[in-house]
């Protein structure tokens, strides 16, 4: 009989949601959860900060801001 692998059917937490976040967008922007928000603020000092409901919501947002001036 298998044994389920460590983690199966469960929903990852915020900490494993995080590291993908921060290894994509992470030397552009400071990426964290403030109040129950996922949030992401420039690290070049321009004042630019996105805030969304989801971690799936700051991904679409931090790509959609790639294409953007600064």
């Amino acid at each position: 009989m298998e044994r389920p692998e460590a983690g199966a059917g469960r929903e990852p937490g915020p900490e494993e949601e995080l590291t993908p976040l921060r290894a994509a967008h992470g030397t552009a922007w400071a990426i964290g959860i403030q109040d129950g928000r996922w949030c992401a603020a420039r690290r070049d000092g321009t004042g630019h900060v996105l805030t969304r409901a989801s971690a799936g919501g700051l991904e679409l947002a931090l790509r959609i801001s790639q294409g953007r001036p600064r």
